[in-house]
């Protein structure tokens, strides 16, 4: 059976998450040879769960009807190696095998730009007006505007964006044919319609099961340059997106709220800890090196970049190893010692490579051997 279907096939699967079956894949050496396990085998290696979800699909017939279905539906499916796939999530921990896709997907190739936007569902007037503020007048600088379509500061701004002629892109915790919740159908529709694009690990008809938001977060940081929080509570799913910014090498920005208000403690704590305080899209803008709107259309089909600062360039262009060593460069300082063990590097490695950053202006050394990110 050709990839596209394997992979198909594999999206299909809605009962794991991506790591888990990425883990099976790596354990066979492969989709093609998980195709061809034998049934006997395969529930003597895995849970009964995991192997009966593997065997409910494994019919070629059954695959090719479910991309007619998809077909039908004006959903198109896109996988590693797929020219739509984002470029980005091939630097994340764990990218996705399989993402189905509804509206504008050819706008994933040209997205030279993108910052995703979260916050809080219950927002205040005061986070809306942040989140619209921030997000209308990045979309107006052709930046693209990433987020989960949730109430609250995610669907705020998808619509800032939409409204200032810009780009969105929504990554949903549900079905790709599912609007969840239901009060955010304009959005679904709009994007829908080829203002955006609406991207889910799932196929069709899957449940807003709890699990999959904070797991699909990881796409919606990895599919930004940044990731910028507005109003959050010290225990918000929205520093679960800020933390995993940092361990795919984002930058995190945040929009400060009040000290005593407890809908901005996240906020602030973050802040604390080191976080870019932003008090307008100038401000990231400025990070991401942005003087003028990015071009928004290539003429030979591949993305390039346009009006970026070196420091921007300089984080496009680095080799796998300086990406990793600098994913384990935080807000607050490290030690030489903590990057090591978490990149899995030697000390002489690491050290040079932190010097390198350092000659970018990537990372700077605040004391001997404890690094921040510049």
């Amino acid at each position: 059976m050709s990839d596209e279907l394997l992979y198909l096939w594999y999206g299909m699967i809605s009962r794991m998450t991506n790591t888990v079956k990425m883990n099976i894949v790596m354990h066979y050496g492969g989709l093609g040879k998980l195709w061809e396990v034998p049934e006997a085998q395969l529930k003597a290696d895995l849970t009964d769960r995991q192997a009966e979800a593997i065997l409910e699909y494994r019919d070629e017939d059954i695959v090719l009807g479910y991309r007619e279905k998809l077909m039908k539906s004006g959903v198109e499916y896109i996988y590693p190696g797929h020219p739509a796939y984002p470029g980005r999530l091939y630097d994340i921990p764990d990218p996705p095998l399989v993402l189905f896709a509804r509206g504008d997907v050819d706008m994933l190739r040209c997205m030279e730009s993108s910052v995703a936007v979260v916050g809080a569902r219950k927002a205040s007037v005061y986070g809306r007006t942040m989140a619209d503020r921030f997000a209308s007048d990045m979309a107006r600088a052709g930046v693209a505007i990433v987020s989960g379509m949730a109430l609250g500061i995610d669907g705020m701004a998808h619509r800032a964006a939409l409204k200032a002629g810009g780009r969105t892109v929504a990554v949903l915790g549900c079905g790709i044919n599912v609007v969840y919740p239901k009060e955010n159908y304009d959005i679904y529709h709009d994007i829908c319609s080829g203002k955006g694009v609406v991207l889910s690990e799932s196929g069709l008809d899957v449940k807003p099961d709890a699990f999959r938001f904070p797991y699909r977060n990881r796409i919606i940081s990895g599919l930004a340059d940044g990731v910028l929080v507005v109003e959050a509570r010290e225990k918000s799913g929205s520093l679960i997106t800020a933390d995993q910014a940092l361990e795919q090498g984002r930058d995190v920005y945040v929009v400060p709220g009040r000290v005593t208000d407890p809908g901005s403690a996240g906020c602030n704590n973050l802040i604390r800890m080191g976080a870019e305080c932003v008090v307008n899209a100038g401000d990231i803008l400025e990070s991401l090196g942005i003087k003028e709107a990015v071009c928004r259309e290539n003429t030979d089909d591949k993305p390039h970049i346009c009006g970026l600062a070196e420091s921007d360039f300089n984080k496009n262009l680095l080799a796998p190893i300086q990406k990793k060593v600098y994913s384990c460069v935080r807000l607050e300082s490290r030690h030489v010692d903590d990057i090591c063990v978490e990149a899995g590097i030697s000390v002489s490695e690491v050290t040079q490579i932190l010097y390198d950053l350092e000659q970018m202006g990537l990372v700077k050394q605040l004391m001997r051997n404890y690094y921040i990110r510049a």
